[in-house]
């Protein structure tokens, strides 16, 4: 399936399940997402909710998302998808097609606040002294080893170019610098979101994507195997990512 693939047929392949939950920040009331699944659809929900993914995509915020339905005790159950994460489908699409088996995608934030607008969500970093919206705060480390799963699983920073995330961003650079991380950066700081506004832009996004996971060569499962397997220097190849570092240059969207 191509790069053009329709949100239907996408759904055929893919389930969207999160986790939905309410909290008192500074004594105000927020609704909030911590994490969200995008699995294939023949996987177990409840295995991949407690489970390791194929790769972790930290993005800014959980907008607009919200629940289909009921959620179960601990704030889980299927969630509405976004054209962001149809873009992170067909990537996993693209993925199979150079041999990873991408079939769990899990989705963290820079901040659980789920807030439509990209300004309000500025405000409100700029507001709250209580930091315990992001997971990439002191106190829920623990939630966020958990969801980062081992160090073999990949990591792709897309929380976008705005200076206003650069705080957060840099807890969540610490966070991954030891694990394979692919994104699109000018700075090492901000990394490109997976939708630019622009069709042009958003299809360059894919494309390049792709390159990287290309050059990665096999990974999920049986390639995280063979390379803890084999020697830390193995298979690098000039221009392919690296543990922490830079994977791709350009011009700012």
């Amino acid at each position: 399936m191509s790069g053009g693939a329709t949100a239907a047929e996408l759904l055929q392949h893919f389930a969207v399940h999160g986790r939905f939950y309410e909290a008192q920040l500074d004594g105000r009331p927020w609704r909030l997402r911590s994490r969200l699944e995008i699995f294939d659809r023949s996987l177990d929900p409840a295995a991949c909710v407690g489970g390791v993914p194929d790769l972790v995509v930290v993005m800014m915020n959980p907008g607009a998302s919200r629940p289909l339905g009921v959620l179960d005790d601990a704030g889980w159950g299927p969630a509405l998808p976004d054209r962001t994460q149809y873009q992170l489908m067909k990537l996993a699409l693209a993925a199979r097609r150079h041999g990873w088996a991408l079939r769990h995608i899990r989705v963290l934030n820079l901040s659980d606040l789920r807030t439509p607008k990209s300004a309000d969500l500025f405000a409100a970093l700029h507001e709250l002294a209580d930091d315990r919206h992001s997971i990439f705060c002191t106190r829920r480390a623990g939630e966020l080893a958990h969801a980062l799963g081992p160090s073999t699983v990949p990591v792709l920073r897309a929380w976008g170019l705005a200076p206003a995330l650069s705080m957060l961003a840099q807890l969540a650079l610490k966070a991954t610098e030891s694990r394979q991380v692919l994104g699109l950066t000018d700075n090492g700081i901000s990394y490109r979101h997976p939708l630019p506004q622009r069709a042009d832009l958003q299809r360059v996004w894919l494309d390049s994507m792709e390159r990287q996971v290309c050059a990665m060569g096999p990974v999920g499962a049986a390639g995280n195997q063979a390379a803890a397997a084999a020697p830390r220097n193995a298979g690098i190849l000039a221009g392919s990512p690296r543990r922490g570092a830079r994977v791709a240059k350009g011009g700012r969207l």
